[in-house]
This record gives structure tokens, C-alpha cells and sequence, in this order.
């Protein structure tokens, strides 16, 4: 009923926001063959069934202010594995005077 659309694109490590403001048409894949194929990555293995197709008539990259920052286990155990050498050094001093 209504072709409007927005998307927001958060990357939330470095805090930032793309707002994304259009107007969507959606095509049938089996129509747009070459489109269909154009869009659907190499290792896809499913049928691609639609495309959505965005005009975009407005961005905005927003103020990160309010956006939270979130990371990957694996980057958080990359920031703590210093810390923790640090604190197995430190009780180690600690069970030597002992």
C-alpha cells in the first residue's frame, strides 16, 4: 500500500548510523532473470524469489551520541588478553613471596 521505505545500517564498533530514505519496487525474479543474477552473491545457493529495487531520495549519517558501541566475542578477548597476561603476572608475583 505504501512504496516507502528506510533503513538504518548501524556498525556499532564504530558508532556509526546510515539512515537510508526511498521509495521500494519489488520485481519478481523470474522477470528479471539478469538482474536476479546480478544481485544474488556467487556461493548462493537458493533461488533468488524477489528484488527489492530503492530509489533513494535522502541519506543521513546521524550523530553516534546515542549509539551504543558493541563488539564480537572475538574482539572483546582480543582486548582483554593483555589485561589477563597482566593479572596471571601479578598473582604469579604474588604466590612467589608466599
Amino acid at each position: 500500500a505504501n512504496d516507502r521505505v528506510c533503513l538504518f545500517l548501524m556498525d556499532y564498533p564504530q558508532r556509526t548510523r546510515l539512515k537510508i530514505l526511498g521509495r521500494a519496487q519489488v520485481l519478481a525474479a523470474r522477470e528479471q532473470p539478469q538482474l536476479a543474477t546480478t544481485v544474488a552473491p556467487p556461493e548462493w545457493r537458493a533461488s533468488v524469489e524477489r528484488i527489492f529495487v530503492i530509489a533513494v531520495e535522502a541519506f543521513d549519517w546521524n550523530c553516534p551520541q546515542h549509539i551504543t558501541p558493541r563488539y564480537t566475542a572475538e574482539e572483546i578477548a582480543e582486548a582483554l588478553t593483555p589485561l589477563q597476561q597482566r593479572i596471571a603476572e601479578l598473582e604469579a608475583q604474588i604466590r612467589n613471596r608466599n
